[in-house]
This record gives structure tokens, sequence and C-alpha cells, in this order.
């Protein structure tokens, strides 16, 4: 048994005790709250960082937590400590790389867990989608305040720049981007295109300018073409009917127009309890020194393209 600590609030502590119940190989030993001052040590984050190292040998952190040093983190690194986070963190690709250093000096693992690549939706999809050659993702969310956008992009994009990226399997080439501003002066639509070594290209289109509720991922390939709706939790296929040479790009995620020469197939999601596949695979990496489903070279190349669309509009757009 692992001695297990959540850097969390009470209520994270209390979720997180309920799921370690579910599996074999943790044993919950309490809980620090960062966002607490009582909590911090007026001596600095080494001595934060050494007064919790003392206390278990895995730590969960909660992604809502806003006061946890990124000194702290690395300090937990290089103590030997395994961490598991709550989804990704805001860090920035320099960050990203200092701790990658750091976690393979010390050998430990880190996983990233809670991610849209992980979940069943995506993974069904998974094992259909063979060398995808255009990807276009629709989202509809709030738009961003004047000098938060580069947060707006990690909180809205982030996880779906990941899956665009890593469902490709290929770097990205180039990016363009750009805000439209429709109905005022914040940016109500944000349009990036993506193209990438092997030539296959991603659309996102994300803002409030898109219809509400509109969350999905179309994914097109040479005889096929995917949609995956976020929002139903649907995973729908159209495949060429006999004797049809194309398909077409006008899928609507809820009312798809497509030629009658397609065949639509509704493909069953298959169910499993995403925390517990988490949590077992990170008992499984601990013990067998394993690499995770999702680790911290996949943020940095997702924070890499990130950025990379933030300064191209941020060069322009100085108000973001």
């Amino acid at each position: 048994m692992r001695k297990a600590v959540i850097i969390g609030s009470k209520r994270k502590a209390e979720i997180f005790e309920h799921l370690l119940n579910t599996v074999e190989g943790f044993e919950l030993v309490g809980f620090v709250d960062p966002d607490d001052s009582n909590n911090y040590s007026m001596l600095g984050e080494m001595m934060f960082a050494l007064e919790i190292a003392a206390l278990g040998e895995v730590f969960f952190i909660d992604r809502h937590v806003k006061n946890l040093p990124f000194e702290v983190v690395c300090h937990l690194v290089k103590l030997g400590k395994h961490l598991f986070f709550d989804g990704y963190r805001h860090f920035n690709s320099g960050e990203l790389e200092q701790l990658l250093k750091f976690r393979r000096e010390s050998g430990v693992v880190v996983q990233i867990g809670n991610v849209l690549h992980n979940k069943p939706l995506f993974t069904s999809a998974l094992q259909l989608v063979k060398k995808p050659r255009y990807i276009k993702l629709e989202k509809h969310c709030h738009p961003p305040m004047a000098g938060e956008f580069a947060e707006w992009m990690h909180t809205h994009l982030f996880q779906e720049i990941d899956l665009i990226q890593r469902t490709m399997s290929s770097r990205v080439r180039s990016i363009s981007a750009r805000p439209m501003f429709l109905f005022g002066k914040q940016t109500d639509l944000l349009n990036i295109h993506l193209e990438f070594d092997n030539d296959a290209i991603a659309q996102i289109s994300a803002g409030r300018a898109m219809e509400p509720g509109t969350y999905g991922l179309k994914i097109f390939q040479q005889d096929r073409l995917f949609l995956l709706n976020f929002s139903n939790h649907e995973l729908v296929e159209y495949r060429n009917a006999e004797h049809a040479e194309q398909l077409s790009l006008s899928a609507d995620f809820d009312h798809p127009e497509l030629p009658p020469e397609l065949i639509k197939i509704e493909r069953q999601v298959m169910p499993f309890d995403t925390w517990k596949m988490e949590l077992r695979n990170f008992h499984e990496n601990i013990a067998q020194n394993l690499s995770p489903l999702t680790h911290l070279e996949h943020a940095l190349e997702v924070c890499n393209t990130c950025e990379w669309a933030i300064e191209k509009i941020q060069r322009k757009y100085q108000d973001l």
C-alpha cells in the first residue's frame, strides 16, 4: 500500500477518498489545501514541499488548486514523489521542460488523468479511426475577458488540441489563428487552422458565436467520417456505400445532411469507469515503471502549439 496525499480542498479529498477505496494499492493518509493560508509555511516553497513530502509517497493534485507554486511541484518530483494530476495544469512550456528534466532524473511517475483523450467516447472512436486526413472541432464556450486569452485557451481548448494532435500522430507544421469580433469587443469566435507534417489538416472553431450546446469533433479519413458529439456522448460513423466516390464535408453534428450513398452506423461507446482505470494504471505504472497513457510529453506538445497560436494572435491583437 502506498501512502497517498491529496493536494486540494476538503471536498476534493472526500471525492478522492471514495475513488481510492474502489482500487487497491493506495492508503489515503490525508489532504493539504494550499489555498488555505494556514497550511502554507512562512519559510517558503522548499520548506512547504519538505513538510508535505514527509506525509506520503504519492500525491494527487486537484486541477482547481490555485495557490500551488510550481517550485513545490518540482521539489516533490526531485524528492522522488509520484504525482497524479487531475487534468492539465496551466504550466508554460519552459516549466514543463524543467519538470520533465526533474522527472527523468528522479525516475518517478507523473501521470495526467481525467482528460478527453482517456475517456470512453474517444477511446471507442480510436479503435475505428485510421490515418485521419481532416479533423474539425466545433465548440460553444464563453468568450475570453481582456488580458485572459492565454488562460481561456488553456481552459477551453487545451484538451481538445491534445486530442487532435495525438489522433493525427504527426507534428504540427504550421498554424494560422484569428479571432473574430462579431457582437462587441470580446472574441466571439476563434478560428485555428493547423497543418501537419503528414499533410493532414485540422480546423478549430470555438466561441459564443457557435450555436449553444455545440461541442463535437468530425474526423475524416479516406473512406470514413466519424462524428463525436461530446455533448450527447454519441459516436456515429458514416461510410461509403458501394460505388460512392467521396465523402461530403457538410455533416452537421445534430442534423447531418449527407448524400444518400453514405451509410450511417451508430457506434456503441464502450462504457468503463474512467477513474478506476486511471487509478489502476497509476498504480501499475509506479510498480512496473511504465509510461502513463497521458504524460508530461503530451502536455508539452500541446502547450507548444497553444503558445504558438497565442503568439500569432497577440502579435496582431495586443489587447487580448
